[in-house]
């Protein structure tokens, strides 16, 4: 292929392999694709042709026309293509028989001579099937759809078609599709036929609805002059009863009008009688109020003067509980003093014991920290522990397997001394104690790790080297007595029995310390006992005497202590008499203490009871004279009462005295009773004359006379439009029109009949040669899928299988046991399984002469490590026995393609 500005390419040349793998690398946007397109457009489209695919490939901004060339074999023969589009068109085509002879063509005849060519020799399905464009690559291929595979297979199979050629297939599939679509529905003349004939029956009803319409419209006409005289009749004979209604109105409207009259002057009347019994009963009121007001003013002057008086006696009793309750505090003070006596006895009693306590603990406790220095100074003075008499075996245990080690692997030289003349002995790197001279019969043995110098002077000097191998083990040696004495000399031992013998010790003064140090915890819970002494001491003062107490000695060193004969006696104690001596022991103090308490409580319990007393005198004081109060503002608030009563009183009478408030209330009520006795009158009056009835029943004969003026008016409408509508329907000729519309129908009918015999006809015979091909095809669709699982058995191993459906395209796959869909696989796996059919359908239709190219645009993107590997060894074997062409800008991907030919594209 030749490209010359065609898109973004400005001159290139690229060269397949006609027979193996070539893949062509570049970058996004170089021109890799427009290889592919550049093809296309060759063979479709002439030098002249205006189509938008050509104006898009010619480079933006530049007037210059796209070449492309192609040299391609086809047929058996070798096809030189050239075209030029835009610019300086042209067309050039040359073809080499395989007999050698040459043929030239230019302009159109060039591009027709092509395109024959191509049409004849290339099956536009398949070249489509086996070229996977960018984006395409998960698409699986349909095969049946290429009639050269189904001839392969077919051939391969040994099955033949039951006679049914492919243009005897396709001559039956067009005259099926003349009537039918794919999914069988009615299409073409057929389906055209079928809407004229429903057309017509439309138009033949139509006809007949509209002759009916008008047999309705006479029905309906004379119906509507039938209601039409009956509703005028009807009103006629209304309008007079209504024209009566309203005579009878206006002679009844003047008894009506007097009898409002009547009511007016009886209402006026009830509401001046309303007035004056109002007016009496106010009256009574206030004359109920006064007497009433009187008897309450004398009621609660009397509660007053006997409030007053209880409020004096409570006032007089409060002072007597006061008094009685001053008493019984100074008592309780008294009690409490004796009290607080009693308790400092007890608590210097307490605090003399806990001082006798607290020298004995001290005295352990000084014990106790001697053992612990003690310890310490042991432990202070012992280096070793655990860590490090385990380190110290360990060095040992270097020590004597570097030793072992060194006397097995150096020469052990033996030295003895026979003659007379002296025998010295020197060198480095020697174990052991070697003497300088050995004397007469003497022998020493020595282990050699670097040089030993055996001499006699005068006469002969032997030296002996040990090899590579001792100096390092002599140097284990020195390394391991090395560490060994650091960790001697850490432990300031001189072996490690010693260690040993001083971790022991370290073990056993450790145990005296944690022993000690518990002890010394428990004694000092409480606090350092030398500061509770030092409290204790000061508190209790100096002694008295000397004397030991409880039989003891008095402790020495130790001031403050007291005599405990002392009196606790109150003067004012009048509860208890306290006859007996101050006891001198804790157990009689406390004995004291309790009785002490107990007076103290029984002073309470009376104080307790003498100010409960005082509180309910108070508070029955404060009731009293809270009543008191009160009653001294109700007579108060009665008395203000009574006045403003009398006052109210005093003035209504002073405009109308009692007798003339009656007389005026009497009056009124004769006034009332005499107007009543009138509208009574009046009323039988309007109801012998049904006055009242007379406006509903004209109001209610006026509406039924307007709907029936309505009714009227409406069927007069309905008439006026029925007649038009027959009118214009004699005009239409609606009877011609219907003979017409019978006659277009039994047309149409007949021509469908014809169309639908045929029709039918067809579809039994592609049904019946499609149900004999998926017949054929079950049997010849075993060649396609045997090759798609020998590929498949390359990439995925034994247990790979396939399953076709009725168009030989893979509907399942089964691997390790697990059969799926294909829509159910990973992308990577279903992109793989289209490579995999695209090759196998190459393999197929491939003849001897010559392959089938296939050509894959960016394909391998959804492919892990392991797969591309084994992709790439298929698509090297594919290359050997066809042409096979890759687009990709990611070359990692084809990297284990074997013998594969990589040309680089630059932009």
């Amino acid at each position: 292929m030749t490209l010359r500005d065609f898109r973004g390419v400005k001159d290139r040349i690229v060269r397949f392999r006609a027979l193996g793998t070539t893949v062509v690398v570049g970058d996004n946007e170089v021109g890799k694709s427009s290889l592919v397109e550049a093809f296309g457009l060759v063979f479709d489209l002439p030098d002249d042709s205006k189509s938008t695919r050509i104006r898009d490939i010619q480079p933006v901004g530049q007037d210059v026309g796209p070449q492309v060339t192609a040299e391609l074999s086809l047929g058996g023969r070798e096809l030189t293509y050239s075209k030029t589009w835009l610019k300086n068109r042209s067309t050039e085509l040359t073809i080499v028989e395989s007999d050698g002879r040459r043929q030239s063509w230019t302009g159109r005849e060039a591009h027709d001579e092509a395109k024959r060519l191509f049409d004849e020799n290339v099956d536009p399905v398949l070249w489509q099937t086996l070229m996977v464009s960018q984006g395409q690559s998960l698409v699986l291929p349909t095969p049946a759809d290429a009639e050269p595979l189904i001839t392969a297979v077919t051939a391969e199979s040994g099955t033949p078609v039951d006679g049914a050629s492919m243009p005897l297939v396709t001559a039956v599939e067009h005259e099926y599709l003349r009537y039918w679509t794919p999914r069988g529905k009615p299409t073409g003349d057929f389906a055209r036929s079928a809407k004229a004939v429903a057309a017509a029956e439309l138009g033949s009803r139509q006809a007949l609805q509209a002759m009916e319409e008008v047999r309705s419209d006479i029905r309906r006409a004379e119906r509507l002059n039938l209601d039409l005289d009956d509703v005028t009749v009807r009103l006629a004979e209304h309008l007079t009863v209504v024209e009566a209604l309203r005579e009878r109105k206006q002679a009844t409207d003047e008894i009506l009008l007097r009898r409002d009259s009547v009511r007016s002057r009886a209402e006026t009347a009830r509401a001046r009688l309303e007035n004056h019994t109002r007016t009496r009963l106010e009256r009574e009121r206030l004359l109920d109020e006064v007497e009433r007001f009187t008897k309450a003013e004398a009621e609660l002057a009397a509660r007053r003067s006997d409030a007053e008086l209880v409020a004096k006696t409570a006032a007089e009793m409060v002072q007597a509980a006061e008094a009685a309750l001053a008493e019984v505090v100074e008592l309780k003070d008294l009690r409490r003093t004796d009290v607080q006596a009693a308790e400092r006895k007890v608590s210097d009693l307490m605090d003399r014991a806990e001082l006798d306590r607290l020298i004995g603990q001290q005295t352990e406790l000084i014990d106790v920290r001697a053992r612990i220095a003690a310890a310490g100074t042991i432990l202070d003075r012992i280096k070793v522990d655990d860590a490090l008499v385990a380190a110290l075996e360990d060095a040992r245990a270097a020590v004597v397997e570097a030793r072992a080690a060194l006397a097995a692997g150096v020469p052990e030289v033996t030295v003895r001394r026979l003659g007379a003349e002296a025998v010295e002995l020197s060198g480095t790197g020697l174990e052991g104690d070697v003497p300088a001279e050995l004397g007469f019969d003497e022998s020493a043995e020595v282990l050699v790790s670097g040089e030993l110098v055996v001499g006699v002077p005068g006469q002969v000097e032997v030296i002996v080297r040990a090899g590579g191998e001792a100096a390092t083990l002599r140097s284990r040696v020195d390394d391991a007595v090395r560490r060994e004495k650091d960790l001697l000399k850490k432990a300031g031992v001189r072996d490690v029995a010693a260690a040993r013998e001083l971790l022991r010790k370290a073990d056993t003064a450790n145990a005296e310390l944690n022993e000690a140090r518990r002890t010394e915890k428990s004694l000092t819970t409480g606090g350092d006992p030398g500061e509770r002494i030092a409290v204790l001491t000061a508190r209790l003062g100096p002694a008295d005497d000397a004397e030991e107490s409880d039989g003891k000695a008095a402790v020495e060193g130790v001031p403050g202590q007291m005599s405990l004969f002392e009196e606790f006696v109150s003067p004012h104690d009048t509860l208890f008499e306290v006859d007996e001596p101050e006891p001198d022991d804790l157990s009689g103090a406390q004995r004291a203490l309790e009785g002490a308490r107990h007076g103290l409580a029984e002073a309470e319990r009376l104080l307790a009871d003498a100010e409960f007393a005082a509180a309910q005198a108070r508070k029955a004081a404060d009731e009293d004279r809270s009543e008191a109060q009160n009653a001294r503002a109700r007579s108060e608030l009665a008395g203000e009462r009574l006045a403003s009563a009398v006052e109210s009183l005093e003035a209504v009478r002073a405009v109308l005295d009692d007798d003339a408030v009656s007389g005026a209330e009497s009056e009124a009520m004769a006034e009332v009773e005499s107007i009543v006795d009138e509208l009574t009158a009046v009323q039988e009056q309007a109801d012998a004359a049904g006055a009242d009835e007379v406006a509903g029943e004209l109001t209610h004969a006026l509406a039924v006379a307007t709907r029936l003026q309505g009714e009227r008016d409406t069927l007069r409408d309905a008439l006026r439009t029925t007649e038009g509508r027959l009118e214009q329907s004699g005009r239409d000729g609606l009877a011609t029109r219907r003979d017409v519309a019978e006659l277009e129908l039994a047309a149409v009918r007949t021509e469908h009949d014809s169309l639908e015999r045929r029709a039918a006809a067809a579809r039994r015979v592609y049904e019946t040669l499609s149900r004999h091909r998926a017949e054929a095809q079950t049997k010849y669709s075993e060649p396609l899928q045997s090759r798609i699982e020998a590929l498949g058995r390359s990439v995925y191993g034994p247990s790979f299988r396939i399953w076709l459906d009725d168009d030989l395209a893979v509907a399942e796959r089964e691997l390790d046991g697990v059969r799926l869909q294909v829509e159910a696989l990973s992308t990577g796996a279903q992109e793989q399984l289209a490579i995999i059919t695209r090759l196998a359908i190459s393999h197929l239709v491939s003849t001897g002469e010559g392959s089938v190219p296939v050509i894959f645009d960016d394909a391998l993107g959804w492919s892990d490590k392991a797969r591309l590997r084994d992709m790439g060894a298929l698509l090297g074997r594919a290359g050997d026995h066809g042409q096979v062409i890759i687009l990709t800008c990611m070359p990692d991907r084809y990297e284990y393609v074997p013998k594969a030919t990589f040309i680089k594209l630059d932009g």
